[in-house]
């Protein structure tokens, strides 16, 4: 059953980077990693639909993006996960990670050239 909650965590937060990475015009291959880099490294080019906090409007989609790095650690198929990972937290990704597609591809989140 443990096999099954990695497959399905991991396979949102992976689809995350790259459906993240495509409306902001950036590197389709691009991970969940690299889209938190590059958030970290130009973070001014981003707006947000809910700008809040005002002086950080990707404050909040970073710390969703993050939440997935940290809470999920088998999805690169590790033997053993860092972190204790359950069925109730495999869902709660998949739905993290269907919300953060969500704002970049509606525009809700945007990273301006």
């Amino acid at each position: 059953m443990q096999d099954a909650h990695h497959a399905l965590l991991g396979g949102a937060a992976g689809e995350v980077g790259r459906c993240v990475a495509r409306p902001a015009r950036l590197d389709a291959r691009a991970t969940l990693g690299t889209m938190l880099g590059e958030i970290s490294n130009a973070r001014h080019k981003f707006s947000a639909a809910i700008p809040r906090p005002a002086d950080d409007p990707v404050a909040p989609a970073e710390a969703m993006m993050r939440a997935l790095w940290e809470g999920q650690t088998s999805r690169h198929g590790a033997q053993t996960a860092t972190v204790p990972e359950t069925l109730d937290a495999a869902r709660a990704g998949v739905h993290l990670a269907a919300a953060l597609v969500q704002w970049f591809v509606s525009g809700a989140v945007v990273r301006r050239p």
